[in-house]
């Protein structure tokens, strides 16, 4: 108990002090404010150079945010470095833990765009191997002969060639394909050319090629509709799915590398702005004659901050 009423004490003491400092260093500027700058503070935050007499006594003090070799950098400058390496400008301005944070992320960033857009191709150059293998366009011009009642001479350059030859693509005259497709009502689309990005996309979405799968059995017009396609049709369009996902994330990581160009860029100009300005905060006392030989010392602050 004695020991709280003692702390209690000391507490209200050195308030009471406080307050009686500052009631003091009011009167001695004329109850102005100096920014809340006092004598001693200037004394130990700031080189101070003392000049002249007893009746004349200056304290000269300056603060600069500068760096200590006084370099200047153009902002500019620092953008297009960070904007071609992200880091660069951050090492230009010699902010070197900004340069490893921007520069750390453009490689991880960079190795796990190649680490997916490299499995995003594998699973491409497996699903086209698939497709090559099971869907013939062969068989799908035959499948609109057949069961859609449609057909033009010349579609198929050799009529005694099987559904499954190697190459279907090569005995099939495109221009009179598509011609046939647009005879379909139900059709929406026309066959893209083969080995093409659409060619691939088309024959795994849509149902209308359901035909040309070598599991598609007697694709009838109603299955068209009802889009019950066959096994190898969904495997198909699973495996396009992953390689899709695998596209998708490998492109937002590359949102993310021109997003940290763009970022580092922006960083690295306000840093060289910033690093730029300068302020410089001169404090004086000097003395003011009130009356005959009475003098009083004024302390005085002056701001100044450049660009």
């Amino acid at each position: 108990m004695l020991n709280k009423h003692f702390l209690c004490c000391l507490i209200l003491v050195s308030l009471i002090s406080i307050y009686g400092f500052g009631q003091n260093w009011n009167n001695i500027v004329n109850e102005k404010p100096i920014t809340g700058i006092l004598e001693s503070d200037l004394l130990m935050q700031f080189d101070c150079n003392y000049t002249g007499t007893l009746d004349s006594l200056q304290i000269a003090a300056i603060y600069d945010k500068q760096p200590s070799t006084g370099e200047k950098y153009s902002p500019l400058t620092a953008a297009l470095y960070s904007a071609v390496i992200p880091g660069a400008g951050q090492f230009y301005t010699k902010t070197y833990w900004k340069t490893a944070t921007f520069l750390g992320l453009e490689v991880a960033a960079w190795v796990l765009y190649a680490f997916y857009e490299s499995k995003a191709d594998k699973k491409t150059d497996e699903f086209e191997k698939f497709a090559d293998a099971h869907w013939s366009v062969v068989r799908y011009a035959r499948w609109i002969r057949d069961v859609c009642g449609y057909y033009y001479s010349g579609v198929i350059s050799d009529t005694s060639v099987p559904d499954d030859v190697a190459q279907p693509w090569n005995y099939v005259n495109w221009d009179s394909l598509n011609m046939m497709e647009n005879s379909v009502h139900e059709f929406s689309h026309n066959l893209a050319p083969y080995g093409t990005q659409q060619y691939y996309e088309m024959i795994g979405k849509y149902y209308q090629f359901g035909g040309g799968w070598d599991d598609a059995g007697y694709y009838k017009m109603s299955d068209l509709e009802r889009g019950n396609v066959s096994p190898n049709f969904l495997k198909y369009s699973r495996m396009r799915g992953d390689a899709n996902k695998l596209y998708n994330i490998a492109a937002t990581v590359s949102y993310v590398i021109v997003a940290n160009h763009l970022f580092s860029a922006l960083e690295a100009a306000w840093n060289a702005s910033r690093i730029n300005k300068k302020l410089q905060i001169e404090g004086h006392i000097l003395p003011r004659t009130i009356y005959r030989n009475i003098v009083e010392y004024v302390p005085t602050l002056k701001l100044k901050l450049t660009f």
